[in-house]
Order: C-alpha cells, then structure tokens, then sequence
C-alpha cells in the first residue's frame, strides 16, 4: 500500500486525488496546507483523516510513503527535497522546478535517498500519446511540428484591475510558459528526442511575467514551433506533419481528438477511448515504479524534465 501526502489544495489536487482512488493499493492518508480552513475543506472533501499545517511534520509522518505537489512553481523544489530528504518518494506538478540548478539539487537528493522523483506531465504518460508515436510512420518523415497551448486566464482580468495572483507573479515562476507552455514543450521532447538548437520569445504582461510566447526547436530533419498563451485563446490544433500526411491534435493537453488526414484527403481517426481523469496514468507510472524499485521514469524522465527547465528557464532570462 502506498499512503499519499498531499500538498497543495487546488483543484488539481482534487483531480489527482481522486484518481488514486481508482487505483488499487494507494490511498492518501494527510494533506498539507497553510491555511487552517483549505486543509479542513479539502480533507472533509476526501475523507482524508490527518492535516499538516506544517512541512516539517508531514516530512518526518509515519503515516506517509508519497508525497504529491501541487504548489506554486517557485516552492516545488525546497518543498520536493524536504520531502525526499526524509525517505518520500516524490510526484511533483509541472513545471518540476524554475531553473536547472534546483532541478538537478532534486535530483541529487532523489538518489542520495533512493528515492522516486517524477514530473507529473500528463499527455506524455496518457495511452494516446503511444498512438501517435506508433502511427509517426503512416505520415512519413516528419517535418514540422505545430505544438500549441493558448488558454485566455481570467487571472489576467484580475491581473488588468490591480490585483497580482500567484499564476502571473514572477516570484513564483508564474507566468504563461511554466504554466501552459510547459505541455506543449515537453509533449515535442518526449515524442521527437532533445533539440539540437532551439530559440524563442516572450510578450511580457505587467508584472514582469510572460503572457504569450513561442520557442522554436530544430532538429537535423524538423522544425517545431511551440506556442503558448494566457492571454489570448486559440481555435487551431496542434500538428505534426509528414511528407505523406498529418497528425492532427485537437487538444493537446489530454492528447484528445486525434486523427491522421492524409494528402489525399483521406482521414484516419487513431485515439483510443481513455479513462475519464487522465491523471490516472500519471499516477499509475509512479505507482509501478515505487513498487518495481525503479526511481526513474522512462516517458518523464530526469533527462528531458532537465531540457524543458533549461530551455524555459534560458528563455525567461532573456526578458
């Protein structure tokens, strides 16, 4: 049995904690909040029977193997290794950490303590993710790569009228690439491998974060253009085009809507029917590889959870 800890009450830790409870041989025994009234709701909410309002405390419990983090960007890392310093496997939200330096402290801490260290990116780990993988050859070689993520924020509306929230406030890596921007990069890298090159750009918003940006990537034999926004929305699916056809994504984010259109008109539709809360995969990747004594996922690996912080981080500095 793997007993979770929870940090962070928002409403994707709603969504990962149910999840869980689809799954066999896991349950979430304590949260972490800082507010008194959000622990008490969240954990009534799920029947989750011990809250911390202390990290120290959750760090040292008993009654915790893993610990899921849904905070700010800008906590992950001091929060993940207090966590794994202490023998806690470690699942944590994107983006894992603000810069390379404090991803590769997670890492170090993960393996001085043998401890799991995953981030938790969905699309790669969803099942359709593989169908498009095994369905690149139908396309032919692959040339381009149109990859996108623009979701207009009503944060930005409070944002316009004075007020600064966490999503748009620089001291918490907030801001439209870390947040969004994150899934498209990471979907690319983990299809297509690490970039040879790659270059971008950021419109700032008034608080010094991004709101809107685009990165390019080059390989030997492809191009990606990676397109981001908080501020704006799109209505075009992502695309990764062949000399013989595309692959169209509706929605990239829960890898739904797939379909092949061929040049000659011809439209295969590829996706498989996948459960309702895609954060199951995510949670069953961790999971196995708690139990099989693996501390390092192959799909979300260290390695390109490392180039997406660099590449991100690079890019933020730039501004």
């Amino acid at each position: 049995m793997v007993r979770f800890g929870i940090i962070g009450t928002s409403c994707i830790s709603d969504k990962f904690v149910e999840a869980l409870k689809t799954i066999k041989k896991c349950e979430v025994t304590a949260v972490y909040s800082r507010s008194v009234e959000k622990g008490d709701y969240f954990a009534t909410k799920h029947d989750i029977k011990t809250i911390y309002l202390s990290l120290e405390e959750m760090a040292e419990s008993q009654k915790v193997d893993a610990v899921y983090i849904a905070s700010p960007n800008g906590l992950h890392p001091s929060q993940a290794i207090k966590m794994m310093e202490n023998g806690k496997h470690v699942i944590c939200e994107k983006a894992i950490a603000p810069t390379v330096k404090e991803l590769d402290e997670m890492i170090k801490t993960a393996k001085e303590n043998n401890v799991v260290l995953m981030e938790a990116m969905r699309p790669t780990l969803n099942p359709n993710f593989n169908v498009i993988k095994e369905s690149l050859e139908k396309i032919g070689p692959v040339r381009g790569i149109s990859a996108s993520y623009c979701q207009y924020s009503s944060r930005y509306d409070n944002l316009k009228k004075g007020e600064l929230t966490n999503i748009f406030d620089p001291k918490f890596s907030g801001g439209a690439l870390y947040d969004i921007g994150v899934y498209p990069l990471y979907f690319t890298i983990g299809m297509f491998g690490i970039p040879e090159e790659y270059m971008g750009g950021n419109y700032l918003v008034s608080s010094g974060a991004d709101g809107y940006g685009n990165i390019i990537l080059k390989y030997s034999d492809k191009i990606a253009s990676i397109t981001y926004s908080k501020i704006t929305d799109s209505k075009i699916p992502s695309e990764i085009q062949g000399e013989k056809g595309s692959i169209i994504i509706g929605k990239l984010s829960t890898v739904k809507d797939v379909k092949i259109v061929y040049r000659d008109g011809r439209e295969e539709k590829i996706e498989i029917d996948i459960h309702k809360n895609d954060m199951v995969y995510e949670a069953m990747e961790f999971i196995n590889l708690i139990k099989g004594k693996k501390l390092e996922s192959d799909v979300n690996s260290h390695k390109n959870s490392r180039k997406v912080v660099e590449i991100m981080e690079n890019l933020a500095n730039k501004n």
